[in-house]
C-alpha cells in the first residue's frame, strides 16, 4: 500500500511539473532571430488549450510578429504582421491578470507604443486623419481605458465631424486622467498623452473654442512644460 502510494505521489508532481509551461523553447527561438519559426511555436501554445489562456506564449507571438513585419522579404501571410503584433500584445495584457508578464516586458510593450506614436503623429501632422484614426484604434489594446487613446480618439472623432463621441471621449479622458500619476508613466506613455492632449485642443481651437482648447493643454503643463516640443505646441495653442 505505501508502495502504491508513494508512486501516485511521483506520478502527481510529475504530472504537476509537466504541466507547469516554461516555454524555454521560444525564449531560445527569440534568442536565435528566427522570427518565422518564434510565430509558428508561439501560435502553438496560444492555440493549444492547456495554454491558450497564459500570457506568456502571445508575449513572444507578439515579438515575432513586430519583428518580422520589418522584414521587406516575408512571406504573405505576415504582410499584415505590425498589426498582429498588438492583437497579441492585447491578449497577453489581457490573461496576465498579476501583471508580472506586463513588468517583464514594459521595455517591449513600450517598443511598441512608441512605434505607433510616430506613425500617428506623421498622420496627423500631414492632416491624414482618418488613417490616424484607424491606428489610434490600435492603442486600445492596451487597455479600454487607456488614456492617451480616448484623448487621441476624441480629436480625431472631431476631425472626422462626430462631435458627439468626441465629447464622450474627452470626458471618459478627462474623468480617468485626475486619478493618475503622469510623473511616473513610462516615456511612451507620457509621449502618447502629450501628442492626444495637443491633437485635442487644435481640434477644439480649429472649432473656435479656445478657453476649452486652452484648459485641455493645461493638462498636461505641469508634467511636460521643459519639453520643447510641447512647449511649441503649447504656444501653437494658447499665444
Amino acid at each position: 500500500m505505501k508502495n502504491i502510494i508513494t508512486a501516485l505521489t511521483v506520478l502527481f508532481i510529475s504530472l504537476s511539473v509537466f504541466s507547469q509551461e516554461t516555454f524555454e523553447d521560444l525564449l531560445i527561438i527569440k534568442a536565435d532571430a528566427d522570427w518565422e519559426k518564434l510565430i509558428k511555436h508561439s501560435e502553438r501554445y496560444t492555440n493549444k488549450s492547456s495554454s491558450d489562456k497564459e500570457p506568456v506564449p502571445y508575449y513572444f507571438l507578439a515579438y515575432g510578429l513586430y519583428k518580422i513585419s520589418f522584414q521587406a522579404e516575408r512571406g504573405d501571410e505576415y504582410k499584415g504582421a505590425y498589426k498582429d503584433a498588438f492583437t497579441a500584445i492585447g491578449k497577453m495584457l489581457r490573461y496576465d491578470k498579476t501583471g508580472e508578464v506586463q513588468e517583464k516586458y514594459s521595455e517591449f510593450i513600450n517598443e511598441l507604443k512608441l512605434s505607433l506614436l510616430e506613425i500617428i503623429q506623421n498622420e496627423t501632422d500631414n492632416e491624414e486623419y482618418r488613417r490616424a484614426f484607424g491606428w489610434t484604434m490600435r492603442l486600445y489594446k492596451f487597455g479600454r481605458d487607456y488614456v492617451p487613446a480616448l484623448y487621441l480618439e476624441g480629436a480625431l472623432r472631431s476631425r472626422n465631424n462626430d462631435q458627439s463621441t468626441a465629447r464622450i471621449k474627452w470626458e471618459e479622458a478627462n474623468t480617468l486622467v485626475k486619478d493618475q500619476k503622469i510623473g511616473d508613466w513610462s516615456e511612451a506613455d507620457q509621449k502618447l498623452l502629450m501628442l492626444g492632449l495637443y491633437q485635442s485642443a487644435k481640434a477644439l481651437k480649429d472649432l473656435r473654442q479656445p478657453d476649452k482648447a486652452k484648459e485641455m493643454m493645461d493638462i498636461g503643463a505641469p508634467y511636460f512644460e521643459e519639453d520643447k516640443r510641447w512647449e511649441a505646441n503649447y504656444d501653437d495653442i494658447v499665444n
